[in-house]
């Protein structure tokens, strides 16, 4: 099953998930699976006594940026102060890249800011790190919850199949090492709920594009600075314009529809009723900016009670 997924590596939840599916089925494929007492039962002890038979006959390695400088491949047992290897390398499927490894293990992180940037062509900056984002924990605890109910619903294995309680084991979350695959790994978490699409022929996700015009707003540090934004929203938002209107009316943040309604108008000269509700959330006072990280300057959009703190010249009121 994991040479059929080229799946280059599996975390200890998906290879419960497999293990489950030959137990209901009893076959993998059309071809029957012998049935001895290990293989009509579905536990974690089943699944580690899988694991170390994986180890044992060099199927399968614990994966070296998860577990550096381990060499014997043997899981060892946690109360004698070892561990369990979560992550595994399988030997006889081909090494992916870093994005497609971080998808693997973390079932909702995805490219984001300057790497998400570069992969949809909206940049020719290349990031010295790969960029990935994560939802915060509440955030993920809750896609945790609901992949969970999808991923146990409507098995035999649950409702007495097996004639004993129904078993599982849990989605962990396992943090990404610093360095992946040979590339640095700038990791951020974030409360915000985003549209994710899968990048063709790859494990590795993406945001809608939409999405990533937000995060260049949210977070233009993160994606060339404040100046490459302007650059890029100057010559690709209009293109991309119904993408970007449906991503900012759905973000919950109001200085993001307030720096988007400013940005969609100035550099793109759009005009569309969907950009003109935004204009309820300016607020007239206080000290909002469109570029969260630069002083407050005194130049400023009346329409959208926005100062204009950035000095470029795709923008008219600084030109």
């Amino acid at each position: 099953m994991l040479v059929a997924e080229r799946r280059p590596v599996v975390t200890e939840y998906a290879l419960f998930l497999m293990l489950r599916q030959l137990v209901q089925d009893r076959a993998l494929g059309n071809v029957p699976i012998r049935a001895t007492k290990s293989s009509t039962t579905a536990n974690r002890d089943v699944l580690r006594g899988r694991i170390r038979s994986l180890l044992k006959n060099r199927y399968a390695r614990p994966d070296e940026d998860f577990y550096p400088g381990v060499n014997d491949g043997e899981p060892r047992d946690p109360s004698a102060g070892g561990q369990h290897y979560k992550v595994l390398r399988i030997a006889d499927v081909p090494d992916a890249s870093a994005e497609e490894i971080s998808a693997l293990v973390d079932p909702f992180c995805y490219l984001s800011h300057l790497s998400a940037m570069q992969r949809y062509g909206l940049t020719n900056r290349s990031p010295a790190g790969l960029v990935i984002s994560s939802p915060e924990v509440k955030l993920w605890r809750e896609l945790r919850d609901a992949k969970i109910a999808t991923d146990y619903a409507g098995s035999k294995v649950d409702d007495g199949y097996l004639g004993g309680a129904p078993t599982r084991i849990p989605l962990e979350k396992i943090e990404l090492p610093e360095q992946l695959r040979g590339r640095p790994v700038d990791r951020h978490t974030t409360k915000h709920p985003t549209e994710l699409r899968p990048i063709r022929g790859s494990f590795a996700r993406i945001p809608a594009i939409g999405e990533v015009f937000v995060q260049m707003i949210d977070r233009p540090e993160l994606c060339g600075g404040i100046n490459h934004v302007l650059e890029v929203w100057a010559a690709e938002a209009k293109t991309y314009l119904n993408e970007v209107i449906k991503a900012v009316d759905g973000h919950d943040q109001s200085i993001i529809k307030v720096r988007a309604g400013y940005l969609l108008e100035a550099l793109a000269g759009a005009s569309d009723p969907r950009i003109d509700a935004w204009q309820k959330f300016a607020q007239r006072g206080g000290s909002r900016k469109l570029d969260s990280s630069a002083p407050y300057l005194a130049i400023f959009s009346e329409k959208w009670m926005l100062s204009v703190n950035v000095e470029s010249e795709f923008l008219p009121s600084t030109r």
